[in-house]
């Protein structure tokens, strides 16, 4: 079987899950403009694409290990290891809320 031309939709559910579950630990939000919140973020994709990078090495070193129970592993993995900084996304609604009480609208009528 040639993988050059392999779509995702012929893998086995059990590696699309497990590719998902990798996608997912290194999905971490963008921080704040903060330098403590861009500092946290570096750290925690540091911590997963570690402990991503293990989990490989482990897995082409155990060929035998059930791909199901490791993409359990990982998504556990992430649960363990949550965003703790403020998100650029939550600095951004902030920012929003504080303009709009400060400049209110005019309602005229």
């Amino acid at each position: 079987m040639s993988t050059e031309h392999l779509p995702p939709s012929s893998l086995p559910p059990v590696v699309t899950d497990l590719l998902a579950a990798i996608g997912e630990a290194l999905d971490v939000p963008l921080p704040s403009t903060e330098v403590h919140d861009e500092r946290a973020a570096s750290r925690l994709l540091d911590r997963r694409a570690t402990y991503v990078r293990h989990y490989l090495e482990s897995l082409r070193s155990h060929p035998d290990v059930s791909l199901h129970r490791d993409a359990a592993d990982l998504r556990r993995h992430i649960a363990d290891t949550p965003v703790t900084y403020t998100t650029w996304e939550t600095q951004k609604q902030e920012s929003q809320q504080a303009a709009a009480v400060e400049s209110p609208v005019a309602v005229t009528g």
